[in-house]
């Protein structure tokens, strides 16, 4: 099997495997996919020389399931675990174990750091966009299978991002970098950086997301679909006793706005028309939008502005549901 499938710029474990092409269910073929699969069992409650017997058993080429720029991983046996080696440190790994993980490490899904950068991670199970990236049709399919997965599924990716802002990292979109996993109707997201100090990256979460999920481009219709469920996720935030995910500032809808505008196919004889068309969109969206977060802070504070809050994110929702 060619082993370049398997090269990829973050450290996580995969084990591809052909789905039968027989089969008329796309959730089930995927057609030229290949699907994450693992079998195995907690190691975590493992003695700490179990554990690193386990990984040096692992440690061996049919066991070879990615690489990035730093490391090799390989997937540890019978196990929900994969471990991530960087390169040339051979077994120095061994000279250090340690449970006691920061919030970087818990936002990048470490379990356990072993020496010289090392670390044993959660194994997720799933598809990875990027390896559909040279194959139009199947990735079309693919964006139709995100469409269709459920607001929670949204809601939850979007929580993801706000725990790593709150833990001053951010999220490296791109299409290596997130797991979808159609049986648990998940999206998990597995790159999260530090944010430089001295040239911080400007933090639009909303649109973060549409990237990802429409990385290799996504039809129209399709497209549409997503951004408004990307929409319903971030409303979510703003029903009545909610606790936002993160600062209200940071609900970047005008900027999901001007991204999805720029997806769509201008037509050449109605160019003024449209772009018309957009500015009064955007501007009524940003008046509603500034109504909504300013209604949702006193709603925070006093709960009888509920019936209200609910008004105004009605307001807002039909308003943005116009957006092309």
């Amino acid at each position: 099997m060619n082993m370049n499938i398997f090269t990829y710029n973050n450290p996580y474990a995969f084990n591809f495997q052909k789905i039968n092409k027989t089969n008329n269910s796309f959730q089930k073929n995927y057609l030229n996919y290949y699907n994450l699969s693992f079998r195995g069992k907690d190691l975590l409650e493992l003695s700490k020389e179990d554990i690193f017997q386990k990984v040096k058993e692992s440690i061996k080429p049919e066991n070879f399931i990615g690489q990035g720029t730093e490391a090799k991983v390989y997937r540890l046996n019978d196990s929900d675990y994969c471990v991530r080696i960087p390169y040339e440190i051979d077994d120095l790994y061994t000279n250090s174990y340690s449970r006691d993980l920061t919030p970087v490490d818990r936002v990048n899904h470490t379990k356990i750091k072993l020496g010289f950068g090392a670390t044993i991670m959660e194994f997720f199970d799933g598809i990875i966009p990027k390896n559909y990236m040279n194959n139009e049709s199947e990735r079309y399919k693919l964006q139709k299978i995100i469409a269709r997965m459920p607001i929670k599924s949204y809601s939850d990716l979007l929580h993801q991002i706000a725990n790593a802002i709150d833990n001053d990292m951010f999220f490296d979109y791109s299409g290596g970098n997130l797991i979808i996993d159609t049986k648990k109707q998940r999206f998990t997201a597995i790159d999260f950086c530090k944010m430089p100090c001295d040239f911080p990256r400007a933090i639009r979460p909303l649109t973060e997301m549409y990237n990802v999920l429409t990385c290799y481009g996504a039809e129209l219709d399709t497209g549409k679909k997503i951004f408004d469920k990307i929409v319903s996720a971030g409303l979510e935030e703003f029903k009545p006793e909610n606790i936002p995910c993160m600062d209200l500032a940071l609900f970047d809808f005008e900027d999901l706005l001007l991204k999805r505008n720029r997806d769509n196919k201008l037509d050449k004889n109605n160019l003024s028309g449209q772009i018309n068309e957009f500015l009064d969109l955007k501007c009524n969206i940003l008046k509603k939008l500034k109504e909504l977060k300013c209604i949702k802070k006193e709603e925070i504070r006093d709960k009888c502005f509920a019936k209200i809050l609910e008004n105004k994110i009605f307001e807002f929702r039909n308003i943005i549901k116009q957006a092309p």
